[in-house]
């Protein structure tokens, strides 16, 4: 499917936008995260094919609707944890700036409901994913988000690629892969500082990266074997 290394794993931004924002020095967490989920990346690529020649607009809603059944409940995991509402392990223990870093990023379940709305699809109808990624330490939910915000960073490959395609924008079905818009190579950049600043110690480095690996067997999982209602809803 091309590369979707650009589009659910930490990918470089272009040169330009690199220009823009200074890449973070090289850390023992970022080459880990990179290295240590391209297995499960890839078994992930066998299931995603956005970036596919033969991408049609049905193929292209019902994959709308697979990551909104993921998000929408792991977005809503992931608000409960930075807001501070204890799970069953108990308060995630986060400083005031971790909490607005994250809660800034905790959006994309909105911008899948609208792009639903413009495909045809009530959001209530769709199943939702239970079999989520742990959330017990503020390790394991940088670990998460590595993996949400990769996958929004990559986002705008597939924002090119299916305005090409299936003449698809952010406003009409497309908003979702649009992520931050113009500060999407920022709030990677930022990403990246928030990952090396947490991550102290082996012990932590080593949660982050099962957790990453976690969130990428859970989404393939739920795609493999989430059956949605029928896709073909896509306004001509």
């Amino acid at each position: 499917m091309g590369n979707l290394m650009a589009v659910l794993v930490a990918a470089n931004p272009a040169s330009q936008q690199e220009k823009a924002h200074p890449p973070v020095a090289a850390s023992s967490i970022l080459s880990r995260l990179r290295l240590e989920t391209r297995a499960e990346h890839e078994a992930v690529e066998q299931v995603l094919d956005l970036m596919s020649d033969s991408l049609t607009r049905d193929i292209y809603c019902q994959r709308i609707e697979q990551f909104y059944g993921f998000y929408a409940p792991l977005e809503k995991a992931l608000q409960a944890r930075v807001e501070g509402k204890p799970n069953q392990v108990g308060e995630l223990t986060l400083s005031p700036a971790t909490r607005l870093a994250l809660a800034e990023r905790l959006h994309k379940t909105a911008h899948l409901q609208q792009d639903l709305q413009y495909l045809g699809v009530t959001g209530e109808t769709l199943p939702l994913c239970r079999d989520l990624p742990p959330l017990g330490t503020q390790a394991d939910v940088l670990g998460c988000l590595y993996v949400m915000e990769g996958a929004t960073l990559g986002g705008r490959m597939i924002t090119r690629h299916i305005s090409a395609a299936l003449g698809v924008t952010s406003a009409t079905g497309g908003r979702f892969f649009e992520g931050y818009g113009d500060d999407t190579a920022k709030m990677w950049q930022g990403m990246r500082q928030l990952l090396v600043s947490r991550s102290p110690d082996t012990q932590t480095e080593n949660t982050m990266v099962i957790s990453a690996i976690t969130t990428f067997a859970c989404l393939r999982s739920w795609c493999e074997t989430c059956v949605t209602t029928d896709s073909k809803r896509y306004h001509p």
